[in-house]
């Protein structure tokens, strides 16, 4: 229970925050991040946002040694996936 608590009042201040920094940093990061088939509603924009980073930084907060392995597992599958597509594309005749 103190876990989830703790979840709960992480996941409250990181959405204020996340929220209330939208119209500095933050928003022009996304918009400059998301690609324009994706942006829509500015408004929707920034509650989708901010609560998709206030679950994963409550997230990292509560269990950080879950999400470090889980990133890191993460990264070795993009890795391998963009190296296996290298290869493939350097096998395939393209002519």
């Amino acid at each position: 229970m103190t876990v989830f608590i703790v979840w709960l009042v992480a996941f409250a201040v990181l959405l204020f925050l996340a929220l209330k920094a939208w119209e500095g940093a933050l928003g022009g990061v996304v918009e400059r991040w998301l690609p324009a088939q994706l942006r829509g509603d500015p408004a929707q924009d920034r509650w989708m946002v901010s609560v998709a980073l206030a679950i994963l930084g409550a997230t990292f907060i509560v269990k950080p040694i879950s999400m470090l392995l889980t990133l890191i597992l993460l990264a070795l599958l993009v890795w391998v996936g963009k190296r296996l597509a290298c290869w493939a594309l350097r096998k395939a005749k393209l002519h």
